[in-house]
């Protein structure tokens, strides 16, 4: 969803998603994630949007906003600092106040002050020394006073270590509880993982209060705030019961557009794409992911949909006349022992590469699964899993119509064969419509219009976190601060695959007229940016235009630029709109550890209007006086 730029999607996202929760008589949805994607090897990224404190922000609240709106409760998590899986209970983040508050507690804000989000989970680890469940800077200093937060604090699954040390943190509610919880504990799989619980039940919570180790003001405001979420959602008056429609038609459509406006197109030389089921005779389906639906990452956001439609059903569907073979390449690691000899890898290579070469397009499907990518584990590598390296250069030896088809959560090498490859897609993980979606884009049904919510670095060690991954004795130094992503690639001068932001069409759009008024502003004056986006190709499209500011003046260090605005326009041919934007003082802030807070310098800054972070098309002058 991240990388449909589409508040408005997202919205009747979590509006469907909450109906569908409701329908199972259930009251609180354990989302959304608005962890920041700080290295491409966190098991747990496609659960989240992206690497931009921005886009994430914006993206939580839609979301948050659609699911409080059916009266369902939200989870806005996990705070904070969840950006690995490796040891996540027992690893520390050491981060400083400035990189905190420019990257990884904006979206948690907005959850809070512009979502008035009802629940908050917190994290497994620790932060700067304290577990986030027993952070009291954390959860009380920050997201209760600082954030007016008014809802109540849950805790991860089995993520509280003690009693009053959690309570006075902040904690409200401790999950799971009772005998589920102490059949966790028990387990040996989650001692050795980490997991820990139990600690707030009724008899430890009394005593410690017995003791004078918990205030019974302190454990009323806990209660209250439980109270107070039951009462505004209308729980208490009207609970869920199960029994409603699940996937219902309307619900469906959402899910077949998510998957559609999601789908990014990376490359598409000489115009391979769309194809043209008038022009063609046969199709080439080829890959791991292409006969299966992989729907998802693994772990608890795992759903298993009542249908999914594979890549390759899909494109039998729509390719009605055209003659659609299927081979499978390479099998997939770890799913079936057979595929995985020397002889057997043999065989379905040479099938493929066969296959490919009888046919006038070839479309090879390539991934991982949720078994290779998911929570409680980091993917091993950003390379594709063994022998699809191997598949994909065999199958565009064999025919130069070659489509390629990502269907990760993650960024992954590619530098092997993307020089050869034409036509480049990224499916994302599709959902049960991801079949259907990836067919009617290869098709040109619909245009594409997926922007990227990360940067694609060229290799692993690119990636700027990469020499502070995965930490050491149980410590990782957040050591790159706020150069997060596109911050550090546009600012370092270090050339990513693909950046942050990017997104190809199959029409064209051109941006002109910028203007900023007024050109200086005073104070806190709010500031409008205008500009012009026409469609200049055959086709009906939709454009992402990205607002970035640039600050070259401050006293401090800034990045070269930082997103602070975003529309997505829908255009036929030939047509024009125009577009406008809101800039407050914020948009011009950086926090400043001199004065624990946030600060604007006057000063000329410069207002950047693009395509994705490294396609700047339009600039313009802004000046701050005081």
């Amino acid at each position: 969803m991240a990388a449909t730029w589409d508040t408005d999607l997202v919205t009747r996202e979590g509006q469907a998603i909450a109906q569908e929760v409701e329908a199972l008589g259930r009251d609180m949805i354990l989302g959304p994630t608005v962890n920041i994607n700080r290295v491409p090897l966190w098991g747990r990224n496609f659960e989240g949007y992206g690497e931009d404190p921005y886009l994430s922000a914006r993206l939580g609240v839609a979301y948050i906003k659609g699911v409080q709106g059916e009266g369902a409760i939200p989870s806005v998590k996990h705070f904070d600092a969840n950006n690995e899986e490796f040891e996540r209970h027992r690893i520390d983040a050491y981060i400083d106040a400035r990189t905190l508050h420019e990257i990884y507690l904006p979206a948690f804000k907005a959850a809070v002050q512009e979502a008035g989000v009802w629940t908050v989970m917190s994290a497994y680890n620790k932060l700067n020394g304290t577990y986030c469940a027993e952070n009291a800077p954390l959860l009380t200093g920050i997201l209760k006073k600082e954030f007016g937060f008014k809802g109540f604090v849950i805790s991860d699954w089995g993520s509280t270590y003690s009693t009053a040390p959690t309570v006075n943190a902040g904690m409200d509610l401790e999950m799971p509880g009772g005998a589920p919880a102490r059949a966790m504990i028990a387990s040996p799989r989650s001692q050795l993982s980490g997991n820990s619980g139990t600690w707030l039940e009724a008899d430890k919570v009394l005593a410690a209060v017995k003791a004078g180790q918990i205030s019974p003001a302190t454990l009323d405001d806990n209660v209250g705030r439980i109270l107070r979420v039951i009462f505004v959602s209308g729980l208490f008056d009207h609970a869920h019961t199960a029994g409603g429609e699940v996937d219902t038609p309307a619900q469906q459509a959402v899910a077949r557009q998510g998957a559609t406006e999601g789908i990014v197109l990376l490359k598409n030389a000489a115009s391979l794409l769309p194809l043209d089921a008038a022009k063609i005779h046969s199709i080439a389906v080829i890959g791991p992911n292409a006969a299966v639906a992989r729907t998802g990452g693994g772990g608890s956001s795992l759903v298993r949909p009542k249908y999914a439609i594979a890549p390759l059903d899909g494109i039998r569907e729509r390719a009605q006349g055209v003659q659609v073979t299927y081979a499978l390449g390479v099998g997939m690691v770890g799913e079936n022992p057979a595929e995985d000899t020397p002889e057997a890898r043999a065989k379905a290579l040479k099938e493929a590469a066969d296959a490919a070469a009888q046919a006038d397009v070839a479309v090879v499907v390539v991934g991982r699964t949720s078994k290779l990518e998911g929570e409680s584990f980091d993917v091993k590598t950003m390379d594709l899993p063994a022998g699809q390296d191997e598949l994909i250069e065999a199958v565009e030896k064999a025919n130069p119509r070659t489509v390629v088809v990502l269907n990760t959560g993650d960024p992954v090498t590619m530098t092997r064969w993307i020089g050869e490859t034409p036509a480049l897609v990224e499916m994302w993980y599709g959902g049960q419509e991801g079949g259907h979606a990836l067919a009617s884009v290869l098709f040109g049904d619909a245009n594409p219009s997926g922007k990227l919510p990360v940067s694609f670095p060229k290799k692993w060690e690119d990636s700027p976190a990469a020499a502070n991954y995965p930490g050491e004795n149980l410590k990782v130094n957040y050591a790159e601060g706020i150069y997060v992503g596109y911050r550090y690639f546009d600012s370092k001068n270090v050339e990513p695959l693909f950046p942050f932001g990017f997104g190809l069409s199959y029409t064209s759009f051109k941006y002109s007229g910028l203007h900023v008024t007024p050109g200086t502003v005073a104070g806190d004056g709010p500031v409008e940016v205008s500009l012009q986006v026409g469609n200049t190709g055959t086709r009906a499209g939709a454009e992402v235009v990205e607002l970035y500011v640039h600050d070259g003046h401050a006293k401090i260090d800034r990045p070269v630029r930082e997103l602070k605005g975003f529309q997505r326009v829908e255009l036929k041919a030939g047509e024009s709109k125009a577009l406008k934007f809101t800039l407050d003082r914020a948009a011009l802030s950086y926090w400043s550890p001199e004065k624990q807070g946030w600060v604007a310098e006057p000063g000329r800054f410069e207002i950047q209007v693009g395509a994705s972070s490294r396609d700047i098309r339009l600039r313009a002058p802004l000046e701050l006086t005081r």
